[in-house]
């Protein structure tokens, strides 16, 4: 895979959405993510913010490049770390602010990949497959390689199955466990260590980075058709992913260096389509897709 580089795909909604993606490349190192702000915090202007991040990012790589994904993903937690006590401190100035980020972050360094995450921003691998002969279909494996640090993501990984009524579900995932900004830093530490997922990227695979804008319409509809019952399958939606992914390979059978974005466009356009007729579920959203590509 020697001739064979990362590239990505970024996308937020709206134009002025409070979900917004991360990335910074210098080859072979690279950092991409999503990051989902909690609340609304007054007298800051977080957009500002979310660049100062990028910008420490981009300059962690610039002046001590890491020499493997070990070092990167080492440099990116005490970044991360860093961000954490600062939005910290701010809130404790102004006790008005609620302010602080659920992410997914991913390093790279060639094609070496680790993956963690805070609160319920999520990581999935897309592995492109073969075509089924008998239905013509592309077979897809899909697989999350994080888990939701809030109240619903615990009794998930707790209990094989459940029923949860929509109120409840809604409820429990606001009562998030971690996220950037939390007063206790150990726990911001251990959850940062213990969530890297090693990854190693192939031609068919693509990493997609995603808030919860994206994935929640499509959870609360299938909790709705499985009336109400929320399984580890059901609320990680590899199956529903899976399903979705070889219908739009369909529509985009060309696999061109444009196959992974046009992907990404249909999820987005499914979520979109999907909360038309379901307003309350609309939220701000983003998306990062990373994957290899020929260099140009």
């Amino acid at each position: 895979m020697a001739d064979l580089a990362p590239d990505y795909f970024t996308f937020t909604y709206p134009r002025r959405s409070s979900d917004f993606c991360l990335r910074a490349v210098r080859p072979p190192a690279a950092v991409f993510g999503v990051a989902d702000m909690i609340g609304h915090p007054r007298g800051l202007r977080w957009r500002n913010y979310m660049h100062v991040m990028n910008r420490h990012l981009g300059h962690a790589i610039r002046t001590s490049p890491p020499v493997d994904v070990a070092a990167l993903t080492d440099a990116l937690r005490e970044q991360l770390m860093w961000h954490s006590r600062q939005i910290h401190n701010f809130r404790v100035a102004h006790d008005q602010a609620a302010f602080g980020f659920c992410l997914a972050m991913a390093t790279l360094h060639g094609t070496d990949c680790r993956v963690l995450s805070l609160g319920d921003c999520r990581a999935y691998r897309v592995r492109r497959g073969d075509v089924d002969p008998a239905t013509g279909d592309r077979r897809f494996e899909v697989n999350c390689l994080t888990r939701d640090h809030n109240a619903l993501g615990e009794a998930v990984g707790r209990d094989s199955g459940f029923t949860l009524f929509q109120n409840e579900m809604i409820e429990q995932t606001k009562r998030l466990g971690a996220f950037l900004g939390l007063e206790d830093d150990d726990l911001v530490a251990r959850l940062l260590g213990e969530a890297v997922t090693p990854v190693t990227l192939t031609p068919d695979d693509c990493l997609f980075l995603i808030t919860d804008g994206i994935y929640m319409p499509h959870l609360r509809a299938q909790m709705d058709a499985a009336n109400f019952h929320l399984s580890t399958a059901t609320y990680y939606l590899e199956s529903w992913l899976q399903n979705l992914f070889s219908a739009a390979d369909r529509r985009i059978r060309a696999a061109g260096g444009d196959y992974w974005p046009e992907m990404g466009t249909i999820l987005v356009e499914e979520t979109l389509r999907h909360t038309a007729r379901r307003r309350k579920y609309l939220d701000d959203m983003a998306i990062t897709g990373v994957y290899l590509a020929p260099p140009e």
